[in-house]
């Protein structure tokens, strides 16, 4: 088997998490699906990473992804700080994060369990982002299980 270039996360630091951003800066760009499958996600993250490298600044090793509808959704890298050099985003709030194991067709039910996760603690999340872990060649190597993390926002 060759190696893998998404490394598998450690539920320990990911699931089950609360996390607060105050102004956490994000490259953001567009990207287009078909019926919820990315089209041109991979590519979009290749351009915005050297973006990123040529406004000189660092990058965390996450890409997210708010997904806007069947056509498309946001994608949403984390910088080091904010710049004009491309478009931004700056994300405040506190979210409550679940990390799951499985095939991609699992999307809804992962919803529902980290809605229900943040209604245990007593909140109703307003907003999901995720995190796509591992990307689809990586999730067959692993044997059809890709890692997410669905961050719902509650705060």
């Amino acid at each position: 088997m060759e190696k893998e270039c998404c490394e598998r996360l450690d539920p320990a630091e990911w699931d089950q998490k609360e996390i607060i951003w105050r102004d956490k800066p994000f490259l953001k760009d567009h990207y287009w699906s078909f019926l919820h499958v990315p089209i041109d996600f991979g590519k979009k993250i290749v351009r915005g990473l050297q973006e990123i490298k040529e406004a000189g600044l660092a990058s965390e090793q996450m890409v997210l992804s708010k997904c806007d509808g069947l056509w498309g959704g946001e994608m949403l890298i984390p910088i080091s700080k904010k710049t004009d050099r491309f478009e931004t985003e700056l994300i405040t709030g506190k979210f409550l994060t679940r990390l799951f194991e499985g095939h991609y067709g699992d999307m809804r039910k992962w919803i529902k369990e980290t809605e229900k996760y943040c209604e245990e603690k007593r909140f109703k999340a307003k907003e999901f982002i995720f995190f796509y872990a591992t990307c689809p060649k990586c999730a067959k190597k692993y044997g059809d299980q890709a890692q997410v993390v669905v961050f719902g926002r509650v705060g």
